[in-house]
């Protein structure tokens, strides 16, 4: 690595054209699809590493794949909690995702719910989310061929399996009498909680401000709600004194950590439950709806899933899943093209020469995944094209410098990838089993951002297999 004290200052930095003297690059902000944005920035010749500055602020963007992977070394870099995931602190101040680093609570809080991601806890799992599987199938087989609202069906899929594989609670989101609940009124709250910390995050300033005061009471009142709702659901459990439970809550409520021996304070499992319910469903359904749109375009994928459905059954085991080799590389190619975290902040340990540029110590910088993940450089000249089989064991070879982050990075990575790749999977291996998944010819997959990169709400037909081979013979 050459020495930092040979590098560029920041200032020599690449940045957009247009910049303007005191408000900056204010041409470059989008506030509805901040990293898309970046994204084209990146390809459209700012390069691997350039910078975008509002006012008196400096965003340093790491775009490409090789600069990337060496922000991910522990020793010289580590984790900060900047943007979205920040303005989310104040709905749970102390959960796995939102705490800073010097917080004990969050490394008490992974020692406690390891066991809970466990091959032995997925076996446990499998059935749950099984369950939610069915459900699903019988809500679109009920719709008769006609179209489906796929963003509605995953949200409540992903909420389904984290509540009843995690938490032991049915939410009642597929039960058609139950439009209305408590648990409808939680999706609702989340989505906009979640739409307010992307946006208010990538906002212009001074404009930002004002628009931030006068939905602030909303916001208040949105984070108000999700919080007495989680306080209700574990105040539920613990009246049925479940004691010898072992799924996440269980956990949480009488495991101890093995470090110190402590138990989660109260105040905590509340934080935890909403980090799983909130991450434990969009980053799943963000995932699950980039996948069905691909399969549906491509009825040869659909054919290569069915493929590895065991034969002459609709029913999924674990070890089933576990074999589902395919599915897990078209899920993988899902992930690198469409992260539903398109990016994370990485805080310099000490100097840093990045690209030729000096970082100083305690200064931040974002590592786009959205554009690292596409470099053509470590990807090769197709990175841009959707093509699984990228993801062959014998294919990778050819990726040697392949950067691929979609879990985030170092020891505050996603703590529950087996478990969402295990739901995906499965849920995946079910509609296709079902379904001949079909959409519009051409139809553009447009991605929105609220804290996650998730595409905009759409859909499509399901018709069933038998329906669709008597049609076609």
């Amino acid at each position: 690595m050459e020495s930092s004290s040979a590098a560029l200052p920041l200032d020599a930095l690449p940045y957009p054209p247009g910049r303007l003297p005191i408000i900056g690059d204010v041409a470059s902000v989008d506030r509805h699809r901040p990293t898309q944005h970046e994204l084209k920035l990146a390809q459209g010749g700012l390069g691997p590493i350039f910078q975008r500055k509002l006012l008196g602020t400096r965003l340093v963007i790491v775009a490409g794949g090789r600069l990337a992977a060496q922000c991910n070394d522990e020793a010289a870099w580590g984790r900060v909690l900047l943007g979205p995931l920040a303005k989310l602190r104040p709905l749970a101040p102390h959960g796995m995702f939102t705490a800073s680093s010097r917080d004990p609570l969050w490394g008490q809080a992974r020692r406690i719910l390891t066991p809970g991601f466990a091959q032995a806890a997925m076996r446990t799992y499998h059935d749950a989310m099984a369950s939610v599987a069915d459900d699903l199938v019988t809500e679109w087989t009920a719709a008769g061929g006609a179209s489906v609202d796929v963003h509605s069906a995953m949200t409540r899929a992903t909420l389904e399996v984290i509540a009843r594989a995690g938490f032991g609670r049915d939410l009642r989101l597929f039960d058609p009498t139950g439009e209305g609940t408590d648990s409808h009124r939680f999706v609702r709250e989340l989505g906009s909680t979640l739409q307010w910390a992307s946006e208010s995050t990538n906002d212009i300033p001074v404009v930002g401000h004002v628009r931030e005061a006068l939905r602030a009471p909303a916001v208040r009142r949105d984070i108000a709600s999700l919080q007495q709702y989680v306080d209700q659901l574990i105040a539920d459990r613990q009246r049925e004194n479940t004691s010898e439970a072992t799924d996440l809550l269980g956990l949480m409520l009488t495991a101890a950590d093995p470090e110190t021996g402590e138990r989660l304070p109260a105040a905590n499992i509340r934080d935890q439950t909403l980090t799983f319910l909130i991450a434990g469903h969009e980053t799943t359904a963000a995932l699950l709806e980039v996948a069905v749109h691909h399969l549906a375009r491509d009825a040869d994928h659909q054919r290569r899933v069915l493929a590895e459905m065991p034969s002459q059954t609709k029913s999924l085991d674990y070890e089933d899943v576990t074999k589902m080799r395919f599915t897990r590389q078209f899920l993988n190619e899902c992930l690198r093209l469409c992260p539903p975290a398109p990016g994370y902040f990485r805080i310099a340990r000490t100097d840093q020469n990045l690209g030729g540029y000096r970082i100083p110590a305690g200064r931040a910088v974002f590592v786009l995944a959205l554009a690292a993940q596409r470099d053509p450089e470590v990807w090769g000249a197709d990175a841009e094209d959707f093509a699984p089989d990228r993801f062959d064991s014998a294919a990778l070879r050819d990726f040697p410098d392949r950067f691929f982050q979609p879990w985030g990075t170092g020891p505050r990575s996603c703590i529950g990838r087996a478990f969402a790749l295990h739901e995906a999977t499965l849920m995946l291996g079910r509609l296709v089993h079902a379904f001949d998944l079909r959409t519009a010819s051409g139809a553009p997959l447009t991605l929105r951002e609220r804290g996650t990169l998730r595409p905009e709400p759409f859909e499509l037909t399901a018709r069933g297999r038998a329906v669709a081979a008597t049609t076609e013979s």
